[in-house]
């Protein structure tokens, strides 16, 4: 059996912005990076997070008011990096930090994505 390694892809914004986010093998989006203003800034961002995703307390868990759950991994100096979707539940959540630990490492990056950066 074949298993699809994760890879990055890079955003422009439409604002001239840069983002990054991180594809598992299947596709699905487990990583989104938040916006830099320089095409540098983001692949800089992509560097840290391969380094800091292997670190377990990189990790900051939030559960929202109805019950669902997301991370944020964050830098060697609480910077935010990126941002998970929303889950269901706990176990969830520690399957996409175990995905995120998994994928992150990846040298691979597939494609410029350019579409309006809209931050949620």
């Amino acid at each position: 059996m074949h298993i699809m390694k994760g890879y990055y892809q890079l955003v422009e914004g439409h604002d001239g912005g840069f983002m990054f986010t991180l594809r598992a093998g299947n596709h699905e989006t487990i990583l989104q990076g938040r916006v830099y203003w320089s095409r540098q800034a983001a692949l800089d961002a992509v560097e840290a997070t391969r380094v800091h995703s292997q670190d377990p307390s990189r990790y900051v868990r939030h559960q929202s008011h109805d019950g669902g759950h997301h991370f944020e991994l964050v830098d060697g100096e609480g910077r935010l990096l990126g941002r998970s979707a929303g889950c269901a539940t706990r176990a969830g959540l520690a399957a996409g930090i175990a995905s995120v630990q998994r994928n992150a490492p990846s040298q691979t990056f597939r494609g410029l994505v350019r579409r309006s950066l809209v931050l949620g």
